[in-house]
């Protein structure tokens, strides 16, 4: 009877490490898995925080060039003031300097200044610049970066205009997450090479995404180490062995019934939430859907419109053979009305419908047809200039021309007489396409959110059409952006190069 209660007392023993084992796999599992979503979403969020912060120096160093271009040598007060204004609200930018060519001339300078060294630096980068601005790190400060401007921008320019900028104040943040012994950021110089802020180290996991800023791509790089206590918490271990203890107590003292029963009422409760989040989600994303829809739909349904009225007005005339043309572009209409409704419905479906190597070129063709009568009527032109080779991407053929559509009816709608030019380029593994055109261009307060949604310069927009291209880019593996320091409103769209094989 010992050496039986003896093997039960074993076998008792080895289900339990056996379960104590399973139960903290998992713990540590799922820890781990939340310790990365939660670095990806503060990473993600500290990255476009930076890109703001660094698209704003572009904007401040186009005022004080144009300042000193104004006022000269003589006026020098009225640069100093604004640049006193621009380091105390940003504490980022640590000076204003102007640094001269010609070395007998005195610099124009806010305190600290910059020493003998770091003006010969920027005269240097000023004298490199052939329009753009450069960057590179502050030889005498490894913290710091200098962000210089030829001025005025030409190749008469006697001056370099230049921001010191303090690396830490583009990534300050209040965020207790980054203080955190495990979490590692660095910014580096654009090439990678040299970390003005921080080091990341070998780390399990990591994000590295250079700063959404044309003028000043530095790589933004993070990473997290997980260390024993990260990824299996004191208090979760001894709630997990707790449980799994009296779980199999309750088995030994004969309790497998009551188990089960208690079993099968958490799971009935797990279910009955699950299904309650299900119609919470579903109900988001009806919202969600009808917003898009009658977005989506507006045009179509009054290219639509249009077209009837003008048949309605042919009819009226008795010009009966320009029906068909009329009759042609409403009947274009009306099926781009029904793809988008197609589309919006695999949308609402559990699993969308793969992608396929569709031609960049023939959604930009297709936009400008769709768009021609729209062009003609409002004097504008839309012009194609397309890479020589075919390019192809893989997306949706639908959503990659709602994307392009949008675009282009937004430069149609920002000017009368609008020249708006659609063309496309390789570069890499990447095909981009950018819509130029001539209008007034987006306002400055609206350029850092202009894919947020309802955000609109119109004044009978509903602020979703980009928020709806930027998702759109983003499902298929790209990206989309406002140029900066275009000549023309541009807008970029990146997308990879198709791996699969297109067929003729």
């Amino acid at each position: 009877m010992a050496v039986s209660y003896s093997k039960i007392f074993w076998l008792y023993a080895l289900l339990w490490a056996f379960a104590i084992i399973l139960a903290l796999s998992g713990l540590a599992f799922f820890e781990r898995q939340n310790l990365v979503r939660e670095l990806t979403v503060k990473s993600a969020t500290l990255h476009r925080l930076a890109s703001q912060r660094a698209d704003q120096h572009d904007a401040h160093l186009t005022s004080l060039s144009a300042i000193f271009v104004a006022g000269g040598i003589e006026r020098q007060d009225l640069l100093l003031d604004v640049a006193a204004a621009i380091t105390r609200f940003y504490p980022r930018i640590v000076s204003v300097n102007v640094v001269p060519y010609d070395p007998p001339q005195p610099p124009i300078e806010t305190q600290p200044g910059l020493s003998v060294q770091a003006r010969e630096h920027v005269i240097e980068l000023a004298r490199r610049s052939t329009g753009t601005l450069q960057i590179e790190q502050m030889p005498d400060l490894p913290d710091h970066y200098l962000l210089v401007k030829r001025t005025p921008n030409s190749d008469a320019a006697q001056h370099g205009l230049a921001l010191v900028i303090d690396a830490r104040g583009l990534v300050a943040t209040d965020d207790p997450f980054w203080d955190e012994p495990s979490a590692m950021l660095r910014l580096a110089t654009p090439d990678g090479q040299t970390a003005l802020v921080g080091k990341v180290s070998s780390g399990e996991t990591g994000f590295s995404k250079p700063l959404g800023s044309v003028s000043q791509p530095l790589v933004f790089e993070t990473a997290l180490t997980f260390g024993l206590s990260d990824v299996l918490p004191f208090g979760k271990v001894l709630t997990v062995i707790t449980l799994v203890t009296t779980l199999l107590g309750v088995s030994s003292l004969g309790l497998k019934q009551r188990a089960r029963t208690k079993d099968a009422e958490r799971r009935a409760n797990l279910s009955a939430q699950e299904t309650r989040l299900a119609h919470a989600s579903r109900v988001n994303a009806m919202g969600e859907m009808a917003s898009g829809m009658a977005h989506e739909l507006a045009q179509p349904l009054t290219a639509i419109l249009s077209q009837a009225q003008a048949g309605k007005h042919l009819a009226r005339r008795g010009e009966v053979a320009r029906l068909g043309t009329v009759l042609d572009d409403t009947v274009s209409q009306a099926q781009r009305a029904a793809n988008i409704l197609d589309r919006l419905r695999r949308w609402s479906k559990p699993n969308r419908a793969p992608s396929e190597a569709c031609s960049v070129h023939e959604a930009a063709q297709s936009v400008q047809n769709l768009l021609a009568m729209e062009a003609r009527t409002q004097g504008a032109i839309i012009t194609l200039s397309l890479h020589g080779d075919p390019l192809f991407v893989d997306a949706d053929p639908v959503e990659l021309e709602q994307v392009v559509f949008n675009l282009v009816r937004n430069a149609l709608d920002a000017s009368d007489a609008a020249q708006v030019t659609i063309s496309t380029h390789v570069d890499g593994r990447f095909v981009t396409l950018d819509v130029s055109d001539t209008g007034p261009g987006v306002p400055d307060q609206l350029k850092p959110r202009i894919f947020e949604p309802f955000v609109t310069g119109k004044p009978d927009g509903t602020g979703l059409g980009l928020a709806l291209c930027q998702r759109l880019v983003e499902e298929m593996g790209g990206d989309i952006m406002l140029l900066d320091n275009s000549l023309q409103t541009t807008f970029r769209l990146s997308l990879p190069l198709t791996n699969k094989t297109v067929t003729s």
